[in-house]
């Protein structure tokens, strides 16, 4: 069986890598992907494998970017920390939503789960507690965060999300940019956040930003397709979108 990894942490496919050949010697790992770029190229250029194990948070977008530009015929094992992707993920080939760190025990399942499906003619192919899953998260009302409580001269200020305008990595930390062109330092990562806010208020617009919508002032052509973002207060760097990011980050802004 060939089998595709995406996953843009090197450790993390490594290991994975290692505990599929470790636990199915006959898997033919034919490439591992690390954005949303390199595997919409990938996929124009190679057949599709006969299975893929994808992280949902690339450095570049989310895989559900390349999903939506490819129509992929295998099914897909999704890989990730966080769980709030799980509608869309099943949606997209999925027969497995696998929480990081990953279990050796639970890949051992997930791997015997697919020779079950494969056995089993189509029309026979039922997934009961996947259906009951996705009833029982489409049924949950999702509440984002409203209010971060930041440090500030050893004093905590509660900062509303609606006065943030951006997030930005800097170095190890990322820091919480104001309104009022005031910066505060958060212990959380990006990813982290981005999972805790109204992904309708916010977009992540490469590793380093996450842009609130009000903070756009306009966006530029870019070189290679991709787009330049300008803000209401400029940032310290300039925020490119990537090419293969651009098209979905136009729609997220015309939604509004």
């Amino acid at each position: 069986m060939k089998v595709l990894i995406i996953e843009d942490e090197v450790q993390t496919a490594r290991d994975l890598q290692r505990s599929i050949k470790a636990l199915r010697p006959a898997f033919h790992i034919v490439d591992i992907i690390d954005s949303v770029e390199s595997g919409l190229e990938w996929f124009d250029k190679n057949q599709q494998p006969d299975l893929i194990f994808s992280d949902i948070q690339l450095g570049d977008g989310l895989a559900f970017d390349i999903f939506k530009r490819v129509d992929i015929q295998c099914p897909v094992v999704f890989c990730t920390a966080y769980d709030q992707y799980a509608i869309q993920a099943f949606r997209n080939n999925g027969i497995d939503y696998l929480l990081k760190p990953l279990e050796e025990g639970l890949l051992e399942k997930c791997l015997n789960k697919l020779q079950h499906l494969l056995k089993k003619p189509a029309s026979q192919e039922e997934r009961p507690l996947l259906t009951a899953l996705l009833k029982e998260l489409q049924g949950t009302h999702k509440s984002y965060k409203s209010t971060f409580l930041v440090t500030y001269r050893d004093k905590l200020i509660p900062v509303n999300v609606n006065d943030v305008l951006y997030f930005r990595v800097t170095g190890e930390v990322v820091d919480l940019c104001t309104k009022d062109n005031q910066q505060y330092r958060l212990v959380d990562s990006l990813d982290y956040i981005e999972s805790l806010i109204d992904p309708s208020l916010f977009y992540r617009a490469n590793r380093q930003y996450l842009v609130a919508f009000k903070a756009i002032r306009e966006v530029e052509t870019y070189i290679e397709r991709k787009l330049l973002v300008h803000l209401i207060q400029p940032a310290a760097d300039p925020i490119v979108v990537s090419k293969a990011k651009s098209s979905d980050f136009l729609a997220w802004m015309e939604s509004h």
